[in-house]
């Protein structure tokens, strides 16, 4: 069996990549890609069932386990994540409803920004709580 970590390499392809940290539930990866084309691709391609999220509307998340054809030659760029956040149901929206997070529009520039490390720092400076 391959390890799902040298899976991503059929998705990311510069093998000096770095992996991003995605949060502090498990070690499963996972790769944000823009597109040039979405067509076909609302779903993953596993086993089950599931609808694919797009964050832009040519940017959406590959589980590395995929079948790689359906995506062959669509990757404009990628980025590698470690881990992910999972939020009970509801929770996520609770917390935005009493301020609990910044909340900003996504952009192509943030989110394969060439300098990583200052995205943190420009998001807060760009982002105000969200009011009811």
């Amino acid at each position: 069996m391959i390890d799902s970590s040298a899976l991503a390499l059929l998705f990311v392809s510069e093998p000096d990549a770095p992996a991003f940290w995605g949060g502090p539930m498990g070690s499963n990866p996972a790769v944000l890609a823009q597109f040039s084309s979405v067509d076909g691709l609302e779903w993953f391609h596993l086993p089950i069932e599931q609808r694919r999220p797009f964050v832009l509307p040519d940017v959406g998340l590959i589980a590395v386990a995929e079948h790689p054809e359906p995506i062959e030659g669509r990757i404009r760029r990628a980025r590698l994540f470690i881990g992910l956040c999972v939020w009970a149901r509801g929770q996520l929206e609770a917390e935005v409803e009493h301020d609990k997070w910044l909340l900003g529009r996504a952009t192509l520039d943030t989110l394969f920004s060439a300098q990583p490390e200052g995205v943190w720092a420009d998001l807060v400076a760009r982002c105000q709580p969200m009011t009811p």
